[in-house]
């Protein structure tokens, strides 16, 4: 019988060539090995040991935090385990640690158990690579010069802001226990000039004030009240305590200038 030829390609050859590819990939991955045309087993068999040091090394870059709160039988094991059952379904390298984190949230219940805020830390690591590997945004037209209390202010466009329970970004993980449980806002953004990811811890009232003026367009002085009525503060306090942090956001280039 043969193999269907379209455009010059056959089939049957990319099929074979294709299950030959996988059950490699099977063995570095599980160290079972499953017949490889024209391969002996022996001469292949440091493969797993190096195709794991990649991974390995790619997520120790990556979750720093997370590999200094795990012992190293806990790192070594739950490595071990996402490299032979996990299926990456993105081919780039960069997004690997994203997929390593939704197979800890799926597959290790005891690890999540034993560290309540393990979901937080590995989404406010893997959050930092996000922002820095994100494609280009397009940055608005701005006036470099404004006033914070009066004038639209325009925001760097390329930023996440986490809202968790635990302070992952402000306390060492090994000391993190569950009376630190609140609520806690980060602002994790790239810095336009230098391509630097940098972090911001937030109060509930600036995550209000940052996603206000995002989404409706408005200048601090036309939300003013409206803070006042929310969160039971006065005008004068509320001005005090902003206009610093705004000038701090510009200084950290979060804040590019504003609205023209």
């Amino acid at each position: 019988m043969f193999a269907q030829n379209i455009g010059g390609t056959n089939l049957l050859l990319r099929e074979e060539t294709y299950q030959q590819q996988s059950n490699f990939a099977h063995y570095c991955r599980t160290g079972e090995f499953l017949p490889i045309k024209g391969v002996d087993e022996k001469r292949i068999h440091h493969y797993p040991r190096l195709v794991f040091n990649v991974i390995d090394d790619t997520l120790r870059s990556a979750f720093p935090l997370t590999v200094d709160l795990f012992s190293e039988e806990e790192w070594e094991t739950t490595t071990r385990r996402f490299f032979a059952k996990h299926r990456c379904s993105s081919y780039s390298v960069w997004k690997m640690p994203f997929e390593f984190y939704q197979y800890i949230l799926s597959s290790e219940e005891e690890l999540l158990n034993k560290f309540p805020f393990l979901d937080e830390l590995l989404l406010f690591e893997w959050t930092e690579i996000e922002i820095h590997m994100m494609e280009d945004k397009a940055f608005p037209e701005v006036s470099l010069t404004g006033d914070f209390e009066n004038d639209v202010i325009a925001f760097n466009p390329e930023f996440k802001i986490l809202q968790m329970k635990y302070p992952v970004h402000l306390k060492n993980p090994n000391e993190i226990t569950e009376t630190d449980e609140a609520a806690y806002f980060v602002l994790i953004f790239r810095q336009p000039e230098t391509g630097n990811v940098q972090f911001i811890d937030v109060s509930s009232f600036f995550y209000w004030l940052i996603l206000k003026i995002l989404n409706e367009q408005k200048s601090f002085e036309e939300l003013i009240q409206e803070a006042e009525q929310t969160f039971k503060v006065e005008r004068s306090i509320l001005l005090t305590n902003t206009i610093p942090f705004l000038m701090e956001l510009q200084q950290n280039k979060f804040i590019i200038g504003f609205k023209k």
